[in-house]
């Protein structure tokens, strides 16, 4: 089976060095790295709203600047990174800006893991930063629940769990395995390795731009690759199936005493 996303040696200036990568259907992929790694670069590539400088990145085996945006639309989905400006209009007025219903209701399985319904009436300039995040997810996710629905989409989430308390982060990955698990293809970006280490099917780190491993998550969770990720001292054990990681100390605190 061909991959969903094939991307060989992409490089833009500054931001990211020779990256390449295959993500197939189905996958459940979590992008971790420290600020300025270039995990929302990536995701922009991915999505097609960012042509890479160098290389070749190709979606479904079609050259990714080739796709019209109105075909990308029907099944591609990015959310990006919360912008400052939001509009007054109610939470239900905004989401059924993007449903492809003619007579707007939310799934119920959004609902269910999102709890949005009940500030529906609340203009979005009045929600808390976390009840304004799980709105955003919503929408991104309503853009293209028809393709999500036969297993088909791909969704790009740039760090969806900003802001959002625990419960709903913990809702949230159960939700993105079980879309996965339907045959769509995920690949978020996230600051939280614990959770990560349990909830992706594959993981890719990332440091300054490059590609530190990408692979399982057992396999790329390595004290080593921690270590020189994020430049902090770790402890990682697995019990059973769950993989628990634990940041000791920054390692520049070693050279401070």
């Amino acid at each position: 089976m061909s991959p969903v996303i094939s991307l060989r040696n992409i490089n833009v200036n500054k931001r990211l060095t020779n990256i390449t990568l295959d993500i197939n259907k189905g996958d459940c992929v979590h992008i971790l790295g420290p600020n300025g790694a270039g995990k929302s670069t990536l995701l922009s590539i991915m999505a097609g709203v960012l042509p890479a400088e160098h290389g070749e990145a190709l979606l479904l085996k079609q050259p990714l600047p080739q796709w019209p945006l109105s075909a990308l639309a029907t099944f591609r989905t990015l959310l990006a990174q919360q912008s400052e400006a939001v509009f007054a209009v109610s939470v239900r007025e905004y989401l059924s800006f993007f449903s492809s219903e003619q007579a707007f209701e939310l799934p119920s399985l959004l609902e269910a893991t999102l709890e949005v319904t009940g500030f529906y009436q609340t203009p979005l300039n009045r929600l808390s930063g976390g009840e304004r995040q799980r709105v955003e997810i919503c929408r991104a996710l309503l853009q293209v629940w028809p393709a999500i629905k036969r297993g088909e989409a791909l969704l790009l989430l740039d760090e969806p769990l900003q802001g959002v308390d625990i419960r709903h982060q913990y809702a949230l990955m159960a939700l993105f395995q079980a879309l996965c698990n339907k045959g769509n293809t995920l690949v978020l970006s996230s600051h939280d390795i614990s959770l990560s280490a349990n909830y992706s099917y594959k993981m890719l780190l990332m440091k300054l731009g490059t590609s530190v491993s990408f692979g399982l998550p057992e396999s790329v969770l390595s004290v080593k690759n921690l270590e020189h990720t994020f430049d902090c001292h770790f402890a990682v054990n697995k019990r059973d199936d769950f993989l628990d990681i634990q940041v000791c100390a920054p390692i520049v605190l070693d050279q401070m005493w």
